[in-house]
């Protein structure tokens, strides 16, 4: 049943691009929603349901979350991981725990399948920079003081 969820719930992380300021928080979020599959299994037609039950973001400096939460983008968001030193070629991965249920045609009950599915998903890689103020007094020659 994993090859129905093969993409996952989908990993969004902001900023998107190939930098992240170590110590302003990176903004995680995915899609809770319940991916249905309608397929026959010895001739009978079946619908399965999956759900997001749980969320583990891995976030690729040895540290990890789990939550129910799947986050939300900035300025809802929920779910944020602050670093705390440079690094290069950081990944962000997502494991999604699924429960799951199916529908036969013809049928009103929903049962349960037995289980859970997970399914993970990684981000591309960035670099986590620092930012440092220098200060200067180019403003002041500027200005001729």
């Amino acid at each position: 049943m994993s090859t129905l969820l093969v993409g996952g719930s989908g990993l969004v992380r902001q900023p998107p691009g190939d930098q992240v300021i170590v110590t302003m928080d990176l903004i995680v979020y995915t899609d809770p929603s319940p991916r249905t599959l309608t397929t026959t299994i010895a001739g009978t037609g079946v619908t399965i349901t999956a759900t997001p039950i749980s969320y583990t973001w891995s976030w690729g400096d040895g540290t990890s979350t789990t939550t129910t939460d799947p986050g939300r983008p900035y300025p809802h968001q929920s779910v944020v991981h602050r670093y705390h030193k440079r690094d290069n070629n950081v990944v962000v991965s997502l494991t999604t725990t699924w429960a799951a249920t199916y529908t036969i045609d013809g049928q009103s009950t929903t049962r349960p399948v037995t289980g859970t599915i997970t399914t993970t998903e990684t981000s591309t890689p960035f670099t986590l920079i620092r930012l440092t103020s220098i200060l200067t007094d180019d403003a002041e020659e500027a200005m001729g003081h």
